[in-house]
């Protein structure tokens, strides 16, 4: 199995824990030359028997062009490819899952960022109906493109757009943490990414501040992981906390 990510990517780290433990060889293509040494996030899949692929940035941007994937082909022999991120229609119909494993799931609000949004389309079709979902892009893109993403997921399964559903803009590049986000982050370090999860939360939190979610709803916030983001700025983290001297929205 082939698949593709940045240097911290927590799809990679799964896909190799995974190929690990179900006995699959893998392999990572990883934008970027390669560390050295390794960061933890690839010593980990390294170990885990994924062997790791470097390529320049401007080759991976080019990793869905047929020339890109047959070279890999003629490098590595037969394999299954993933899209980046596993996002894909069999993710998408497994994320609509995750439903079914919570608890409860009489939610009036829920919310989730996202990424390559294959989680985010999962989480919308397998709603409950009259649940609401917010989605908040962990990258700095408009909620006319974030939604896009969506859209494209769904129709590659062939399912029109469900209703309810709100998305916002994504305010931040993707991977980069400001000091507010920082501040916001020594107040949950065990609950949050600091890439993908808090930002969702730092959203959460000015959108029940400006009374967006009337008084006694229920609302659920999905933690979608991104823990590798996190061995990748905690020092950034550690340094632009102490910066912030504003409210934080809490």
């Amino acid at each position: 199995m082939l698949s593709f990510g940045g240097c911290y990517s927590n799809h990679l780290h799964a896909l190799a824990y995974a190929g690990y433990h179900y006995g699959i060889a893998t392999i990572g293509v990883v934008r970027g030359e390669m560390p050295s040494p390794l960061n933890p996030t690839l010593q980990d899949a390294e170990s885990w028997g994924m062997k790791l692929h470097f390529v320049s940035r401007l080759e991976y941007r080019n990793k869905t062009h047929p020339d890109f994937t047959q070279a890999l082909y003629e490098q590595f022999g037969d394999f299954e490819l993933i899209p980046e991120g596993g996002s894909s229609p069999e993710a998408v119909l497994s994320c609509a899952n995750i439903w079914s494993f919570l608890a409860e799931s009489d939610f009036d609000y829920a919310l989730c960022p996202l990424g390559t949004g294959a989680t985010a389309a999962g989480l919308l079709l397998g709603k409950p109906r009259d649940c609401h979902l917010v989605v908040v892009p962990a990258l700095q893109i408009s909620a006319q493109e974030a939604r896009s993403i969506l859209s494209q997921h769904l129709t590659e399964m062939s399912v029109s757009m469900p209703e309810g559903l709100t998305v916002l803009d994504g305010s931040s590049p993707y991977g980069k943490v400001n000091a507010e986000l920082a501040s916001l982050w020594y107040k949950n370090p065990n609950l949050w990414d600091p890439l993908y999860t808090l930002k969702m939360y730092q959203a959460f939190c000015r959108l029940a501040m400006s009374d967006t979610f009337p008084h006694g709803s229920r609302v659920a916030l999905f933690h979608t992981g991104g823990m590798q983001g996190l061995r990748g700025c905690k020092s950034r983290i550690e340094r632009l906390a102490p910066e912030f001297q504003g409210p934080l929205p809490l």
